[in-house]
Parts: structure tokens; sequence; C-alpha cells
């Protein structure tokens, strides 16, 4: 499925896995993320790893967590992507 302009849809960042990017379509103090390509200009974060099973990132890492769903929460260690 496509969207308008010709894109896949957004997905959200609960199903991000290691070396997709993010887009923060909230604020800083709550973010809402959405995974996108890595050529998007609107990328504002890349995924490092996830540290779902930890439940903490180390401190060098920004830390995203989506609560609830069905798998519970998501806890994902990210980076600022440089543009």
């Amino acid at each position: 499925m496509l969207t308008d302009d010709g894109k896949p849809p957004a997905e959200d960042a609960r199903y991000a896995v290691a070396g997709d990017c993010l887009e923060n379509r909230g604020t800083h103090a709550k973010p809402v993320m959405f995974t996108i390509p890595c050529s998007d200009t609107k990328a504002d974060y890349k995924v490092m790893f996830s540290a779902t099973s930890q439940g903490k990132c180390p401190p060098e890492f920004d830390e995203y967590t989506e609560r609830g769903g069905r798998t519970g929460d998501t806890t994902l260690c990210l980076t600022k992507v440089r543009h």
C-alpha cells in the first residue's frame, strides 16, 4: 500500500530494528516516533539496538520507550542523525 505521495505509510517505532531511522512528530518532552528511510531529511534518530529486555540504554545513547501494545513496552537506543 502506498500513500498519496507514493511513499509507504509510516510505521510505529515499536516495529523498528537496528539500522532503521525515526522521525519525531511530537515534541522533545512527548515524542511520537515513526520509522522512515534514513535518506529522508526528516530522519531525527537512528536505532542502534533494542534495549527492551534490559529496559535501559547505556548513557551515551538517547532512549525512546513506546508503552503498551500486544508485546508490551519497546525500548530503543538511538543516536541523532546528522544531515
